[in-house]
Order: structure tokens, then sequence, then C-alpha cells
């Protein structure tokens, strides 16, 4: 067992387990959300680095989805024999919640990873990961 979550849900007041024994607050069945603040909050704007933190279980995102919206900020960048290497970072409107994640991403070669192509964040590992697919890739043939 994995013991409790640190944050009841924030909605219905739940105890929520950790889904993993050695997280503080990782909710199972739920969602951790976390931020610095809000240009027009009276409640909670932090300057200094210290984040608001409250988790929410899924049975109150369920019930209460028509108050949500997804925000769609980046696709990931994707080698078929490492995965995702990176993120190409996109503007996109904020839009009602739908349920339905935008599953859009980017496909490069392995040669490709690290290369300027635009609007490409690679991942700190990006020479790490270039290398272990082109040798996967070269092991396939």
């Amino acid at each position: 067992m994995s013991g409790e979550a640190m944050l009841p849900c924030f909605a219905c007041g739940k105890t929520l387990l950790n889904a993993c024994a050695e997280s503080e607050n990782q909710p199972q069945e739920g969602t951790e959300f976390r931020t610095y603040g809000h240009y027009g909050s009276t409640f909670w704007d932090s300057f200094d680095g210290e984040e608001l933190v409250l988790s929410i279980c899924d049975d109150c995102l369920r019930r209460h989805s028509v108050r949500l919206a997804q925000h769609k900020r980046f696709r990931p960048v994707i080698v078929r024999a490492v995965g995702m290497v990176g993120r190409q970072w996109v503007e996109r409107p904020m839009v009602p919640y739908t349920g339905h994640a935008d599953d859009g991403a980017v496909r490069i070669d392995a040669e490709e990873i690290g290369s300027d192509l635009g609007s490409i964040e690679w991942s700190s590992d990006a020479a790490a990961l270039r290398e272990h697919a082109i040798e996967a890739n070269e092991r396939a043939r």
C-alpha cells in the first residue's frame, strides 16, 4: 500500500492515496496542480519561488468537466528507437475540455536529433539519445 497523499481532494475533501510509496503527494486517481500564482489574484501570487499546491480527485474532474479547458503548448518530438527527445512549442488557443488529447507528434529520424529544426527545444540528454537511436537503428538493419 502506498499510503495517503499529503493533500485530500480540494473539491470534495476525499482522502487520496499515493500512487507511489516514495512520493509525498502523487495522488492515485487524482491530479496535483501547482502554481506560482497569477496576476490578478488577491489570494496567491508568489514572487519568491513558492508554489501553491492542490489535488483534485478524478471523480470531481469528471463531474465538473464542463468547467475545464485544454491548452496545447507543445508537441512531443519523437524518434522511433528512443521515444520523446524534445518539444516543438506551438501557439494554440485554449479550448473547452473535450476529453480527447491532441496526439499530434513530430516524428523525426535519429540523425536529426539536436539539429536546428526551428521551434524545437531538445532534451538535455539529446546527444546521448541521438547516439542511442542511431545504434538501435543500425542493430535493427
